[in-house]
């Protein structure tokens, strides 16, 4: 019987035509998972969120102050209540995310200098909407006010506009948005969630196809084939798997690079190399899983934790600088995590590579890690009482 690399690589390519399975795994659940969350964000930024209006006043100042803030890219007004009540009962249904109140006497009062307060209720539970609506209706509000103090002071004072502007805003602020100029949901998101997308199936379909080998007592002959080499059967088992799924980051960077519009200002190359190192590095921690656990079941459930937490600590959603200590450590524990230092220094910032270095090291640590388990894997493979556990 032939042995060595190819006549692994040759019968895990059998395996593959063999079962179904290795279709979804490979091709239809990660391409069609990276293509639905394209289409998600598609839009890049959420808008028109729906808003109730309540005019009590209803005079030319209220259909101003209305006029102005529906014109808002994030706020649309869909509903028009006659009572604080009925908007909050339109919260809570969930059919708005707010309900602004332009009170009675509005107008009288800002030309009478006894001002009536604007009341706005939002819901914050979904964080984006509700600060969306807040941030474009209270800036919105200050403009409209300031727009009037200056009239004020023009009509009586008899100042000039420079003078008038300045008494009404003493101390400016140069504001630079950095990196993502465009509040852009998708280039923070997308970037993260379609990595995290795929390491999903890299770490379950490493520990599978090892793991059956275990399962249905096919280990010994998987060793045998490979001359009796951990090292060999393991590499020529996994390099299918690698290829393919480097040709999906590829897709990936196509979809956030050409679809998203998400900046691309480092070296490419250092991406591409940064993302082979992110596939191998999941493929890695499933081997050295399997290796812990030669049970697939509990296995796959390990697995399945360690991915979904990945994103968490990827610092995108919640940043790392803000976490305890504790968990800033806990972060390095997922390739995720270095994967996307890298990222935001290449793609978003454009830094020279140095910075990136520390992550380097980290990534391949976690492609060293399986070395120290190959005795325990060669026991696996050798040793029938490992066998058939589901």
């Amino acid at each position: 019987m032939q042995t060595g690399f190819k006549a692994v690589l040759t019968r895990e390519l059998a395996r593959m035509r063999s079962e179904s399975i290795y279709l979804w795994m490979l091709l239809i659940l990660p391409i069609g998972s990276l293509v639905f969350f394209a289409s998600m964000f598609a839009e890049g930024k959420a808008e028109n969120y729906a808003v109730a209006i309540y005019d009590a006043d209803n005079t030319p100042m209220s259909r101003m102050v209305k006029s102005w803030v529906d014109a808002t890219p994030e706020v649309e007004f869909t509903n028009t209540v006659y009572s604080l009540e009925e908007g909050r009962r339109l919260i809570e249904k969930g059919e708005v995310f707010g309900v602004l109140m332009l009170p009675k006497g509005l107008e009288d009062g800002v030309y009478s200098g006894d001002p009536k307060k604007i009341v706005l209720f939002y819901s914050n539970l979904n964080l984006s909407a509700g600060s969306g609506v807040s941030v474009a209706t209270i800036k919105t509000i200050k403009t409209i006010s300031a727009g009037i103090n200056l009239q004020k002071r023009l009509s009586k004072d008899k100042e000039m506009y420079e003078q008038a502007f300045e008494s009404i805003q003493p101390i400016h602020l140069d504001k630079h948005t950095l990196y993502n100029p465009y509040i852009n949901y998708a280039y923070y998101l997308a970037t993260a969630l379609f990595p995290t997308m795929l390491l999903m199936f890299i770490l379950g379909t490493t520990i599978y196809i090892i793991g059956s080998e275990l399962k249905y007592y096919t280990a010994e002959e998987w060793y045998a084939s490979s001359g009796k080499s951990v090292l060999v059967a393991v590499s020529a088992k996994l390099l299918p798997y690698t290829v393919i799924f480097l040709i999906e980051v590829i897709f990936m960077n196509t979809l956030i690079f050409y679809q998203i519009g998400a900046p691309q200002n480092g070296d490419f190359f250092v991406l591409i190399f940064t993302e082979g190192l992110f596939v191998v590095a999941y493929q890695a921690m499933g081997v050295f899983m399997i290796s812990v656990l030669p049970n697939m079941r509990l296995a796959l459930s390990l697995g399945a934790a360690y991915a979904s937490l990945a994103f968490s600590f990827a610092g995108l959603t919640f940043p790392l600088l803000a976490m305890h200590p504790l968990m800033q450590g806990f972060a390095h524990i997922f390739p995720l995590t270095h994967y996307m230092n890298v990222y935001i220094n290449e793609a978003m910032k454009g830094l020279d590579i140095i910075y990136s270095l520390p992550s380097f090291a980290w990534l391949m640590g976690f492609i060293v890690l399986p070395f120290l388990l190959i005795p325990r894997l060669r026991a696996f493979m050798t040793k029938d009482k490992y066998w058939g556990k589901s």
